[in-house]
């Protein structure tokens, strides 16, 4: 089976041949040095690799601890993997099946075991689902939180800077950046590969490299499927099944329920970590300094108990050890060139600016 490996040391993909040895995924790399010996390669237990959607099409593999990612075709994994590993698919279909069997009903589904199940409910969403899903959440968010109409260049210097981001992603979902007017400071995530950056946020950023920074963090949620993980913890299936719908009725009171349970989202500590992790390599691989990781979550951190910024609480509401993250940011910093030019950050710091 070929397949496309990317090794966490560089930017490159390599393509590979895979096969399974003794219980093991072993991919090895079509280049080769003069002996004969693969230039990159991966030797993995299968009881540890973890699924996640690359495209309707193809998969990524992947394992804790390890930076590197194998992407394969669907049909021409699951043909050799099948018979020579436990399904974690069908372990983790086990989980909602057992609930439901146990007889707790629908509403102890909804309400128990979809946040339970969230996580592979989310691996188990389609990526046409998702995206139908976040463009009906965006619609409804930015009617309370109005999408910023200042300096309509700065608004386009945003969603460059995210595409831009984007480009060393395994996300199967264009990132779409957007401005928005709310009072606190905080950047979300949303099913489907939107981001909205609220004003206040864009406020705090002193530099280009601290609002990359951000962005990074949270297209890493959205490749990670994080934002579609919350959303099936928050909502339970109904709710998730009726913004997929959309309209209907009661629709305003569906919109202030879908904010309340989105924007009081909490990833988990572990989780928070993969995304800076992850986000640290988006910036990386698009050579721009990383030092803005730190300094913002740094700043942000020093400011958590000055009652002047009170607008700051909702970051530290849905960004959990702010602190912690910040030294971790510190002594995994680098060196790279500005995010933006001088010329585009002041536009973008203008992009909520009223005209006029």
């Amino acid at each position: 089976m070929d397949g496309l490996l990317f090794d966490g040391l560089t930017s490159r993909p390599w393509p590979v041949t895979v096969g399974v040895e003794g219980g093991r995924l072993v991919a090895r790399s079509v280049e080769a040095d003069p002996d004969g010996v693969p230039l990159a390669g991966l030797d993995w237990p299968l009881t540890a690799i973890r699924e996640t959607p690359h495209s309707d099409q193809r998969l990524k593999l992947s394992r804790e601890g390890d930076d590197a990612r194998l992407v394969v075709e669907v049909a021409a994994w699951r043909a050799l993997a099948g018979e020579t590993r436990p399904s974690d698919r069908r372990r983790e279909l086990g989980l909602v099946a057992g609930l439901t069997v146990a007889g707790l009903g629908l509403a102890a589904f909804v309400f128990v075991g979809v946040p339970m199940a969230a996580a592979p409910l989310a691996r188990w969403t389609s990526p046409a689902l998702e995206a139908r899903f976040g463009a009906n959440m965006e619609a409804q968010l930015t009617t309370p939180f109005r999408p910023c109409k200042g300096d309509p260049q700065g608004a386009q210097v945003l969603a460059q800077l995210g595409r831009d981001l984007a480009k060393s992603s395994d996300s199967p979902f264009e990132i779409r950046v957007r401005a928005v007017r709310a009072p606190f400071v905080n950047a979300f995530a949303l099913p489907g590969g939107a981001i909205l950056v609220t004003d206040d946020l864009i406020t705090q950023a002193q530099s280009p490299d601290e609002l990359a920074a951000v962005l990074a963090h949270e297209i890493a949620h959205v490749e990670r499927r994080h934002a579609m993980q919350a959303a099936w913890r928050a909502m339970g299936a109904g709710m998730v099944l009726d913004a997929v719908v959309g309209g209907g009725t009661g629709a305003g009171q569906q919109a202030v329920l879908l904010f309340g349970g989105f924007a009081d989202q909490r990833f988990s500590r572990d989780l928070e970590a993969e995304a800076d992790v992850r986000g640290i390599e988006l910036l990386a691989a698009r050579d721009i300094s990383t030092q803005g990781m730190a300094d913002f979550f740094g700043r942000m951190a020093n400011r958590k108990d000055d009652p002047r910024l009170r607008k700051a609480a909702e970051w530290f509401a849905t960004h959990p050890d702010t602190g912690g993250r910040a030294n971790r940011a510190q002594a995994a910093a680098r060196p790279g060139r500005p995010a933006l030019t001088d010329a585009d950050w002041r536009s973008l710091k203008s992009v909520c600016r009223r005209q006029g």
